[in-house]
């Protein structure tokens, strides 16, 4: 990842950010605005007494708390691409399979069918087949 310099202690608002949630955000300043950040200067100046290498990458772990948070509670609602989508969609039929709730019982129907459902829909959606071998945990379909 690529530090911002602080000028006048600030990062750059249009330097990059990391992904977060399932997206990637191309300017820092929207990765503020999601989690919430009213006061930038003051948000920012926490951080103002770390070393400027860990500055930005401090303060960006917690704007991603933030939006984590926020997700939690309801008060957003991810961006996802249909692809991201399908591929989390994915993820969870893969657990449910790998991890049933109850470990003695053979693996239903239902639960396959998903497995094979969610893992058309990533092909669907123009996921490729490292990203569905990712999300799938390596389970051949």
């Amino acid at each position: 990842m690529t530090l911002h310099i602080f000028a006048h202690g600030l990062p750059d608002p249009d330097g990059p950010a990391r992904p977060v949630a399932g997206r990637q955000f191309d300017a820092l300043s929207e990765l503020e605005t999601l989690a919430g950040v009213s006061d930038r200067a003051a948000f920012w100046r926490r951080f103002n007494h770390l070393p400027p290498q860990y500055r930005v990458r401090r303060g960006q772990e917690a704007l991603h708390r933030h939006v984590h948070d926020r997700i939690a509670k309801g008060e957003l609602t991810p961006e996802e691409t249909p692809k991201e989508r399908a591929l989390r969609a994915l993820k969870r039929a893969t657990t449910a399979f790998i991890e049933p709730s109850d470990p003695t019982a053979q693996p239903l129907p239902d639960i396959l069918d998903a497995l094979a459902r969610s893992a058309d829909a990533a092909r669907d959606a123009g996921a490729t087949a490292l990203e569905i071998i990712d999300a799938s945990e390596g389970l051949e379909h």
